[in-house]
This record gives structure tokens, sequence and C-alpha cells, in this order.
């Protein structure tokens, strides 16, 4: 493998502004809850923030792939709202990437966490994954 440090600089950001739409919404996932932003879309846009930030810099063959997340929700959003995302590179440790989330909408902060991406061989992952659903099939 080969050191992530020489590939990224800390601090590196990526901002997505959005607005809140129908499928952003807890209501995909709860009717009673159907005009406010949800968690797991805000998970999403932070997958696509953080890929932003080290696909750049990858070497052909190699991705990033969640190894954990930890949010904290502190404000509703409602549908219709713009809000901010930031995904800040903070920590680099052997193959992770840990990233400081923070997210914002006019009034203040939404919600705020970390996210740990794990760098792989995207062959070797795909080969893992397939030797695994052959072991499944042997127990059925």
């Amino acid at each position: 493998m080969f050191d992530l440090r020489e590939l990224f600089s800390l601090g590196e950001t990526c901002e997505i502004n959005k607005v809140v739409e129908m499928d952003d919404t807890v209501g995909n996932k709860s009717i009673h809850l159907n005009q406010l932003l949800s968690t797991s879309a805000c998970v999403e846009t932070f997958i696509t923030a953080c890929n932003t930030i080290t696909d750049k810099h990858l070497p052909e063959g190699f991705i990033t792939i969640g190894h954990s997340v930890e949010i904290t929700h502190v404000a509703p959003t409602l549908l219709g709202s713009s809000i901010t995302y930031k995904a800040t590179l903070r920590e680099i440790s052997a193959n992770k990437l840990i990233f400081h989330l923070e997210a914002w909408d006019g009034v203040g902060e939404v919600l705020y966490g970390n996210f740990e991406r794990a760098v792989v061989n995207h062959m070797a992952l795909m080969d893992r994954a397939v030797e695994r659903a052959n072991r499944l099939k042997e127990f059925k």
C-alpha cells in the first residue's frame, strides 16, 4: 500500500449546498415526519462530500468505503429549506481517513459528527464480497 499522508492534506474540505427535497425527508421512512430532513439523507450527502475530496487523490483501482459514522442531529430542517454540508479531513491513520462533519441552515447548526472511511483496493474488495456470497450459498 502507499502512505495516505503523501496523497492527502489535513484540512481539505468540501461544501455542498442543497435545498431539502421530498427524497431528503423522513417522510420516505415515516409519514408523521414527512416535512423534515432525515439523518440518512444527510449521511448520503456527506458520502458525496467525502468522495469529492478523496477520489481526485487516489491511485487507479482504489476507493474509499464507509467504516463508521457518528452523527448528532441537533435541529430540525423543513422541506424546502437551504442547508450547507461541510466535510473536513481531520486525521489520517493507516488506511483510514477521518472527517469532521457539520451542516447548518439559515438559523444555525443542524448536525455534526465524524465519518471514518477506509481506503481499499476495489478489486480486492469485490473478490472478498464474491467469496462471502459463495460461502453464503454453501449454507443454503
